[in-house]
C-alpha cells in the first residue's frame, strides 16, 4: 500500500455539530497551486432552493436500523414521515458531535439518543456519516473519470483542539468502521488546518480595515495571531507563531468551550417557550417535525445576516401551527399574552410572522459572545500572548456579523481578520494539512502525562499504606512517573522516554497505564484530577530474568503514540495508546 505522502489525492471531511462536508485536491494541483480545492456544492434542501456547501449533519435510519439518508435529504424524508404519523418508525439523529466533548467517560459502547430518544451505538451513527461523506466522494470522482478509488486517497478526519485523546481515537475508529484503514488517514485539529488555510490565502483576501493580514504571508515571521474557530457546537481557540522556516509554533494549549452557534437557536427556542410555555412548545416540536425543522433552517439565515447596525424590526418566519395550537388549547390570544410580559412593545406575532426589536435578537447571542470575549480577555493577559497583534476568525458561526463585532469592540487595538467563506477555512486547511503535515512544528502540551510505576518502598517518601510486597520486595503502587508536563513546550514528533523494568521473571507481558492531569506535579495517579487514559500492552519472551522495557512516547502529534523496545530481543512495539 503506498504511505500516505504517495497518496494521488488528499480528502479532507469537516465533521461538524450542525453541518458536515468534504473537499479534495489532487497531489499534482496542489504543487502547482496549493488553493486548487475542490468543494461539493450540491448539497441542495428539497424544501428550499438553498445550495450549500455543507450538509446538515442528520441521520436517518429506517426501523430495522438500516442507513437511509443523510443532510437536507435525511431532514426532509423525516419531516414527510411525521406529515403521515409515521415518525415513529425512523431513527433520527443530529447534533449528535457535542457527545464527543461531553461524555466524561468515552467508550467503544457509548449509546446515543435520537430525536424520540430511542438508542443506537454512537460508534455506528459517527461511522455512517464518514461512509456516507466517503462514498458520496468517491461516487463525484467517478463522475469526473478519474479512475481512483479509496486506496489512492489520504483521508484527513478534522477535530476540535479542546477535544480529548479518547474523543480523537473515537473519530479514528469511526473512520476505520467506515472502510478508510488507520495507514491512510489522519486527524488534523480544526483550528490549526484553518491557521494553514490562511497562510495560502492571497493578501486582497486578508485585508482589514487597517490595511493587510500580513502575518501570514512570508514577511510575517515571528508575528503571533489567535485562531477563534467558532462551529455548531464549540469555541476552540489556538494562537500561533510564524517561525523562520515558515512552520507554525502552538504558543498556548488549546482551549475554549461550548460557545458555538447552537446556542443562539437554544436561546430563541427559550424565548418561544417563556411565550407559549414548555409543554406546549415541545408537544408542537414533537407532532410538527417539518415546521420544528423550518424555525432551525430560518434561524440559521438569520444567524449571518442580523448585524449590529440592523435597526428597527427584525421579522422571522414561525410555524402558524405554533400560534393556532396553542391559542386553541388555551383560548388565549397570543398577542395578548405579549402585552402582558416583558415583551410588551419589543416583539409582535402576527399569524407565522414573529416581530421582534433588532436588540432583542442581538440578546439571544449574549450567552456565546460573553463566554467567548471573557475567555479571550484572560487568554491575553498569558506571557506569551500579550503581543498578540491579529485575531483570526474562522469557522460558521464566524460568519455572524453580531460575533465580528463583538470581538471587535471587545479588541479595539487587535486586528480582526475574517476571511471569505470562513465556514470553508478548516475544510480547506485539513486539504493542505494532508499535503503538508509538517507544518505545525511545536505544540503545548496540555495536560501532565504519565504512567503509573511501583518502585521499591521508601521509607519517609512514601506512604506506608502504599506499601505492598511483590516477589518478596516492598514496593510502593500507583506512584506518577511522569513523561511529560502541561504547558511544555513540545517538538512535533518529539520523543520521550523512560525505562520500565519488569517486576517479576518470566513475566509475559508488561502492561502501560497511561494517566493525564492538569497538576504539573503529580505524586500518584490516584491523586485527585488525574485521568486513567489508556493502556498499552507489551508482549514479552518467557526468560528466566527481569527484563527492561525503553518505552519512548512520542507526543506533539494530533494524537499521542508509544514506541516500547524490550532490550533481550530487541522487538519494538509502536501502538496508539488505546483510550477506548
Amino acid at each position: 500500500m503506498q504511505s500516505k505522502k504517495n497518496k494521488i489525492l488528499v480528502a479532507a471531511i469537516d465533521f461538524g455539530t450542525t453541518f458536515s462536508g468534504y473537499a479534495f485536491s489532487f497531489k499534482t494541483d496542489y504543487e502547482n497551486d496549493p488553493m486548487k480545492i475542490s468543494v461539493n456544492q450540491q448539497w441542495t434542501a428539497g424544501s428550499r432552493s438553498l445550495i450549500s456547501l455543507k450538509a446538515p449533519t442528520v441521520v436517518l435510519l429506517d426501523k430495522s436500523k438500516k442507513f437511509l439518508a443523510f443532510g437536507y435529504d435525511a431532514e426532509d424524508k423525516y419531516s414527510e414521515a411525521a406529515l403521515d404519523e409515521e415518525h415513529l418508525d425512523f431513527y433520527y439523529f443530529r447534533r449528535f458531535k457535542m457527545l464527543l466533548h461531553e461524555t466524561k467517560h468515552l467508550t467503544r459502547k457509548t449509546m446515543i439518543k435520537d430525536d424520540n430518544g430511542k438508542e443506537m451505538p454512537a460508534l455506528e451513527i459517527f461511522s455512517m456519516v464518514i461512509k456516507y461523506l466517503k462514498g458520496h466522494l468517491l461516487e463525484t470522482l467517478e463522475t469526473r473519470g478519474t479512475g481512483l478509488d479509496n486506496n489512492d486517497i489520504h483521508w484527513v478526519l478534522t477535530v476540535p483542539a479542546i477535544w480529548t485523546e479518547p474523543a480523537k481515537q473515537f473519530m479514528r475508529e469511526a473512520a476505520e468502521k467506515a472502510g478508510i484503514s488507520g495507514e491512510q488517514l489522519s486527524i488534523c485539529l480544526e483550528p490549526e488546518a484553518a491557521s494553514l488555510y490562511c497562510q495560502h490565502l492571497p493578501i486582497e483576501k486578508l485585508k482589514d480595515k487597517d490595511g493587510i493580514g500580513s502575518e501570514f504571508t512570508a514577511s510575517g515571521r515571528g508575528a503571533k495571531y489567535m485562531v477563534l474557530d467558532l462551529g455548531g457546537g464549540t469555541a476552540d481557540i489556538t494562537c500561533h507563531q510564524k517561525d523562520a522556516e515558515g512552520s507554525l509554533r502552538e504558543l498556548q494549549k488549546p482551549s475554549g468551550g461550548s460557545w458555538g452557534g447552537t446556542r443562539v437557536d437554544e436561546a430563541f427556542n427559550q424565548l418561544l417557550i417563556k411565550i407559549v410555555g414548555g409543554h406546549h412548545f415541545r408537544t408542537f416540536q414533537e407532532k410538527n417535525k417539518a415546521d420544528a425543522l423550518d424555525i432551525l433552517r430560518e434561524m440559521e439565515t438569520k444567524k449571518r445576516n442580523i448585524t449590529n447596525d440592523t435597526e428597527g424590526k427584525v421579522t422571522l418566519k414561525v410555524p402558524v401551527s405554533l400560534i393556532q395550537s396553542f391559542e386553541k388549547e388555551t383560548g388565549e390570544e397570543i398577542k395578548e399574552v405579549i402585552k402582558q410580559m416583558a415583551y410588551a412593545g419589543k416583539m409582535t406575532w402576527v399569524g407565522d410572522k414573529l416581530r421582534m426589536d433588532a436588540n432583542l435578537f442581538r440578546a439571544l447571542f449574549n450567552d456565546p459572545k460573553t463566554n467567548l470575549v471573557n475567555h479571550v480577555k484572560s487568554l491575553m493577559t498569558k506571557g506569551p500572548l500579550r503581543d498578540v497583534s491579529t485575531i483570526l476568525m474562522v469557522g460558521g458561526f464566524s460568519e455572524s456579523p453580531i460575533m465580528q463585532s463583538a470581538i471587535k469592540d471587545a479588541f479595539p487595538g487587535k486586528k480582526v481578520v475574517v476571511p471569505d467563506e470562513a465556514g470553508l477555512a478548516v475544510l480547506k486547511g485539513a486539504v493542505m494539512y494532508g499535503h503538508q503535515p509538517q507544518t505545525i512544528s511545536v505544540r503545548i502540551s496540555r495536560y501532565t502525562y504519565g504512567i503509573n510505576i511501583s518502585p521499591p518502598f521508601k521509607s519517609g517518601e512514601h506512604s506506608p499504606e502504599r506499601r505492598v510486597s511483590i516477589e518478596s520486595t516492598d514496593r510502593v503502587k500507583d506512584v506518577f512517573k511522569k513523561y511529560i508536563e502541561a504547558d511544555q513546550t513540545l517538538k512535533v514528533g518529539e520523543a520521550v522516554s523512560g525505562r520500565h523494568v519488569t517486576i517479576k521473571k518470566r513475566q509475559k507481558e508488561m502492561l502501560l497505564k497511561i494517566f493525564a492531569t492538569e497538576d504539573s506535579n503529580p505524586r500518584y495517579v490516584t491523586d485527585k484530577g488525574c485521568e486513567y487514559l489508556g493502556k498499552v500492552v507489551i508482549q514479552l519472551p518467557e526468560v528466566d530474568e527481569k527484563l527492561k522495557v525503553d518505552v519512548k512516547m512520542i507526543f506533539g502529534e494530533t494524537e499521542l503514540m508509544v514506541e516500547a523496545k524490550e532490550s533481550t530481543t530487541g522487538s519494538t512495539y509502536k501502538s496508539f495508546f488505546d483510550f477506548l
